[in-house]
């Protein structure tokens, strides 16, 4: 039942990604995807991160057109390291959490640029096409992308944290456990 909850996540996000994006210009700097593959890797499992990341990545590849697998492998490697320090640091407060959202979005973009332009790629999807300028064109395009990842956090977050509500108490109770005991 927890899988089919994740996967009915991961497919409503992306399916509101292709959908808002077409009809509210300010959307385009949001990451849906993002957004899902950092709440899961908060939750102090990095195999359960990772395969978010992956599904979610990948899925936004297909809808997003371009290389196949550079979102699926940028967003992977986000769950992975998101995972990781929250098994070794408390990253419960919301403002960390919102923290290692805008970070999870800097580290996003810069992957999926980087990768695009490793791999030598003329043909740009409509998510980079901001970033087809200047190096300040794409530091601000970063720092937009950051703070409207934030944002929209703010809102997903508590949204899932209902959704996922015996997730989300049995991660606070681990957390009691090992700071307080």
């Amino acid at each position: 039942m927890q899988t089919f909850k994740i996967l009915l996540t991961i497919a409503v996000a992306l399916f509101l990604q292709l959908l808002l994006s077409k009809f509210l210009e300010f959307f385009k700097y949001i990451d849906l995807a993002l957004l899902v593959t950092v709440y899961f890797s908060l939750q102090r499992e990095p195999l359960l991160g990772m395969i978010v990341g992956l599904a979610a990545g990948l899925g936004g590849d297909i809808i997003a057109g371009g290389i196949l697998g550079v979102g699926g492998f940028s967003k992977t490697l986000i769950g992975y390291i998101i995972s990781m320090a929250s098994v070794k640091l408390s990253i419960e407060n919301p403002f960390a959490r919102l923290a290692a959202v805008a970070l999870a979005s800097i580290a996003n973009t810069a992957l999926f640029v980087g990768l695009y332009q490793m791999l030598e790629q003329n043909q740009i999807p409509g998510q980079l096409t901001a970033f087809a300028g200047s190096w300040t064109q794409l530091l601000k395009t970063a720092g937009w992308k950051a703070l409207a990842d934030t944002l929209a956090a703010v809102v997903i977050f508590v949204i899932l944290d209902r959704v996922f509500y015996e997730q989300a108490t049995a991660r606070r109770m681990a957390i009691k456990r090992r700071f307080y005991e």
